[in-house]
């Protein structure tokens, strides 16, 4: 566990508990992870979090119907470049990124069909995409594009960033986890970088949104049939322990009455 712990240092203790039940690496549940790492030494300490915002869309209860859009400086040298997100905000699944060497509009609404190409069908009027009030999504070519494309257009509260939070923490998260380390030193290198994050991001973190799944297990998945095979490794290993101990007790008996 400790060598999952140092291996894995951005991970909380609650996130590296799902991810051990998950990669069959320990079957213990948050509040005994928490002591071990606790005496190790391996806590995760993490920034207070930011207050709740006082309002938000209502939330999706499906996947492809709501996604948040938005815009995050990345500097790679010698510039800075313009990387346009696309979440599902059912299952915080990153659909589709694109990074620009400018922020135009024409730019994001390709990105943005490129995310539409992924989905096999799509209900009338979805996705809604949610976005900021930024130069991109305010022009009369977005509207169009949103029009022509049979989708829904939410803004967000005007000076209320937190409006738009889970792209807002996603942003966040690439700096803190997913590109931390990185030496980007040209374009291609960024693109790679990101490709490999969002392949980890999607299929291998747990998201503590999610009950520490993952986003593809909400996205494309049974999130209800990964919940019943982590609590059956649990109830196992539960039960792998009760019978050590019993044998354990039983030896100790036996040499002490020989």
């Amino acid at each position: 566990m400790c060598e999952f712990a140092r291996a894995h240092p951005l991970m909380g203790y609650k996130r590296l508990t799902w991810a051990m039940v998950d990669q069959d690496i320990a079957y213990l549940r948050p509040g005994q992870v928490y002591q071990v790492l606790q005496k190790a030494d391996l806590l995760r300490r993490r920034p207070p979090l930011a207050p709740e915002p006082l309002r938000r869309p209502v939330p999706p209860d499906r996947p492809d119907q709501v996604w948040h859009v938005d815009l995050m400086y990345l500097y790679i040298r010698p510039r800075w470049y313009y990387l346009v997100d696309i979440l599902d905000g059912y299952s915080r699944y990153l659909v589709h990124w694109k990074l620009n060497m400018t922020m135009q509009a024409d730019l994001v609404m390709l990105a943005v069909q490129e995310a539409f190409d992924t989905l096999p069908s799509r209900r009338p009027g979805e996705p809604q995409l949610v976005h900021d009030w930024g130069s991109q999504f305010i022009s009369r070519e977005w509207r169009t594009f949103v029009t022509l494309a049979g989708a829904g257009d939410v803004r967000t509260r005007v000076a209320h960033p937190e409006s738009n939070g889970r792209l807002e923490r996603l942003h966040r998260t690439h700096r803190e986890e997913g590109l931390i380390g990185e030496e980007l030193t040209c374009y291609s290198q960024g693109t790679t970088a990101l490709t490999r994050w969002q392949d980890y991001y999607n299929h291998r973190r747990p998201h503590s949104a999610l009950r520490y799944l993952r986003p593809i297990d909400y996205y494309r998945g049974d999130p209800e049939t990964r919940l019943a095979e982590r609590r059956e490794k649990l109830q196992h290993a539960l039960a792998a322990r009760q019978e050590y101990w019993k044998v354990q007790g039983d030896q100790t008996t036996e040499a002490a009455g020989g």
